[in-house]
């Protein structure tokens, strides 16, 4: 491991879990506060997920915070070998920094396969290594609550 990676790795260790999932919460209050009407009108979970980024890079200054991003580094990005693209990723480009993988899915769709996606992504042996993983679970209906299942090390949490 050469200096810059340590140097990454080190960054990535500071963010706790409870410090990460305080900003993602006031991320998604924002949402809910300023653009609840998505859920309303039930528009496409992209629009709902470019609107928690663009309240996430708030909250995580100085990092990159990328939507549907499917590049590590040069290459398209794989897990088990299936080209992948997460909704929401907050890391370094270019750099193996990643801290945060979001994957969202409006309440009903077909769920398991982002769960699993989710445990790749944060897997300590695998490719990604992201510190936490987070499957955000949409309701369309009222109150419109918003369901958060975390990920670490692989696993749920």
């Amino acid at each position: 491991m050469n200096e810059l990676d340590r140097s990454n790795e080190i960054q990535v260790e500071q963010y706790t879990f409870e410090h990460i999932r305080s900003k993602v919460e006031c991320a998604v209050n924002d949402f809910r506060e300023n653009d609840l009407d998505l859920l309303e009108l039930s528009a496409d979970e992209r629009a709902a997920t470019h609107q928690i980024a663009c309240y996430l890079k708030k909250y995580f200054p100085g990092w990159n915070v990328d939507c549907e991003y499917n590049r590590k580094n040069a290459e398209p990005k794989r897990l088990q070998g299936e080209l992948v693209r997460p909704d929401i990723i907050i890391h370094r480009r270019n750099l193996n920094t990643n801290l945060l993988c979001i994957e969202a899915k409006k309440f009903g769709n077909q769920l398991i396969d982002d769960r699993k996606k989710l445990c790749g992504f944060t897997d300590p042996k695998g490719e990604y290594k992201y510190r936490i993983g987070l499957f955000l679970i949409l309701s369309l209906t009222s109150p419109y609550n918003i369901r958060y299942e975390w990920f670490c090390d692989g696993n749920a949490i």
